[in-house]
């Protein structure tokens, strides 16, 4: 049997919604230990999706919650 390099990709989706205040460090935190974070954010009106996408989520945003 040969060996292979095989890499696993571990994923987080995180909901969120009117969570500007904390979505940063949730997203910084979860980066540590995946390979990928996706926001969803439901309808927010705050900034949390700008929040995520600068803490370098990936982010789906749902116009209404």
């Amino acid at each position: 049997m040969t060996e292979t390099n095989i890499r696993s990709t571990t994923a987080a989706v995180i909901p969120a919604y009117q969570d500007e205040k904390h979505i940063g460090d949730i997203v910084r935190r979860t980066r540590e230990q995946l390979d990928h974070v996706l926001v969803i954010d439901d309808g927010s009106t705050d900034h949390t999706a700008q929040r995520a996408r600068d803490a370098g989520a990936e982010v789906i945003v749902h116009n209404q919650n």
